[in-house]
């Protein structure tokens, strides 16, 4: 455990109060246990107990290490504080699991940590601040709207900032959802966060956001998801894969990847409810890849999920499904209403959009066609039938790096489209549209989506065979089948590939080979007499 190198953040010494005091914890503590050093740190029971009583601005700096409080760390409510986790070694994780088997289940904690600051909109007097910390194994199990819950529960809070953390293996076996995080009419940036592998019966496979205005003056319900990435969580009912928007004035998706989250319907990526009297609920997708999102129900439906009052903004992004039931974007309900509102800002790549007020087709009687009627695309937008993930993407998947790698270029916004045509949008102070989700600066013209690819780096994927080394009188023939699939017509041996270098990698008794997982390189494929040499 490397006490002595955890790293304090310049922005959150800047954001303390005066008179803030710093303590210190580590999963089992030290010396006096007082909380003064690393030497006479808090255990984790007695940061609990401290965060009861937290004095507006106090910094907690968190060793690495797993911490398994006895009940959920509350803070005082009317107060802000920091929490640094560990950047340097072993990562600061909160864990809910009560019973070491390192899965969410019954008796294990409902929630980990919960704020309640009682701001405005914006107010940094009581910020909260939480840096490099990770949330698993939380369990809930409720049908009850009032209960608080989720790994991390942000309550009445005007500025709350989450940095570089990590959400994952928690579940929500009830009616509420996000197990991961639970937002409640506050305002909150999560900046360089992935939440995966959370699961829920309903209301956000990982996150729920809600709000509540009994004064115009309070009214908050803002969301930012900055360079995040949502992976693989799952809900099993209804109202978003990833993550379920009920009440809300604007959530931002900026730099993000969103990618194989599942829902039976209504949102395998998103839900959000239309604009009302109460609730403007804008979506604004910007420089963002949602792509590979299923729906499992017959009744499908979209990645996105709103309703004829949705009120969605998007520029620089690619929407597609990989998926035929379930559309980039769904818009319930079969009464067309004037306060749709679908603004692209140009240079998007997106396939389906299905809208439920659409008439019937006579060649479909049964299905809502898809229809482009009530949203003014741009020239620079692809859109329609010929967008899908294979025509953008192939069959390539998301990778260890949280890439999914394009096997052609399409031309994205520059710096200066962007600023222009997101300046109405009411995005909050600090967004950076010049840098993309791993903070690499995006060159103008790079693709849209969260990762700024130049056409020069798409790799080369060849079209046909490189060259022929030798072939037999009968002459099998190499043809390529897709990204990275070979076939060799005329083969009855099946097909052995080798390295460069001479190295087997794969036999297959049939006359396919797939390499599409396979590193970019030079491989031979052989099958009887005939050798053929590919490019991957």
């Amino acid at each position: 455990m490397n006490l002595k190198n955890l790293l304090i953040s310049a922005a959150a010494l800047a954001s303390a109060p005066l008179f803030a005091t710093t303590y210190y914890v580590t999963p089992e503590g030290a010396g006096t246990k007082d909380g003064s050093s690393w030497e006479n740190a808090f255990d984790v029971e007695a940061f609990r107990l401290k965060a009861a009583e937290n004095a507006n601005g106090d910094i907690y700096n968190l060793a690495g290490g797993v911490y398994k409080p006895s009940e959920t760390i509350i803070f005082k409510t009317a107060t802000g504080a920091t929490l640094n986790g560990n950047t340097n070694g072993d990562r600061t994780i909160f864990s809910g699991d009560k019973n070491g088997n390192n899965n969410p289940e019954n008796g294990d904690m409902s929630r980990l940590i919960r704020f309640q600051t009682n701001t405005l909109n914006g107010d940094s007097q009581k910020a909260v601040i939480i840096n490099n910390i990770d949330f698993t194994c939380v369990f809930t199990n409720t049908n009850n709207a009032s209960d608080t819950m989720g790994a991390l529960m942000i309550d009445n809070c005007g500025d709350t900032q989450v940095n570089d953390c990590n959400f994952y293996a928690n579940w929500s076996d009830g009616q509420q959802g996000g197990a991961a995080a639970h937002l409640f009419r506050s305002t909150v940036k999560f900046k360089n966060c992935i939440f995966r592998n959370n699961s829920a019966n309903y209301r956000g496979g990982a996150l729920r956001l809600r709000s509540q205005i009994d004064d115009p003056a309070k009214q908050k319900g803002f969301t930012t998801f900055e360079n995040c990435v949502f992976k693989n969580n799952t809900n099993y009912h209804s109202m978003g894969g990833a993550i379920c928007v009920q009440h809300a004035v604007a959530v931002n998706i900026i730099n993000t990847t969103i990618y194989g989250n599942k829902s039976a319907e209504q949102g395998a990526a998103i839900y959000i409810g239309g604009k009302d009297a109460t609730y403007a609920r804008a979506l604004n997708i910007i420089n963002s890849t949602i792509a590979g999102n299923t729906t499992s129900s017959e009744k499908g439906n979209g990645q996105i999920y709103s309703d004829q009052n949705a009120n969605i903004n998007t520029m620089n992004s690619i929407v597609v499904s990989n998926n035929d039931k379930t559309a980039d974007f769904h818009f319930a309900g079969a009464t067309a209403s004037d306060k749709f509102s679908f603004v692209s800002g140009g240079y998007n790549y997106v396939g389906s959009v299905v809208d439920e007020a659409a008439p019937a087709t006579e060649e479909a009687p049964a299905v809502r066609a898809e229809t482009e009627t009530k949203i003014n695309w741009q020239e620079s937008d692809n859109f329609g039938a010929g967008c899908t993930y294979a025509s953008i993407f192939g069959e390539n998947k998301l990778n260890s790096d949280n890439v999914i790698v394009p096997v052609k270029y399409v031309t994205g916004a520059t710096n200066a489209q962007l600023t222009s045509a997101v300046s109405t949008w009411n995005l909050p102070a600090g967004i950076d549209l010049t840098t993309d989700l791993n903070g690499k600066a995006r060159p103008d013209g790079s693709m849209p989506g969260s990762f700024a690819i130049t056409e020069a780096e798409i790799p080369s994927l060849p079209t046909s065979v490189i060259e022929t080394i030798e072939t037999s009188a009968d002459a099998p023939r190499l043809v390529k089948k897709g990204n990275g699939i070979y076939a060799i017509e005329g083969a009855a041996e099946g097909i052995t590939v080798y390295t460069i270098n001479g190295a087997t990698v794969v036999s297959t008794s049939g006359n396919t080979v797939d390499l599409s997982s396979f590193a970019n390189g030079m491989y031979i494929l052989r099958s009887g007499n005939a050798t053929f040499k590919v490019m991957r």
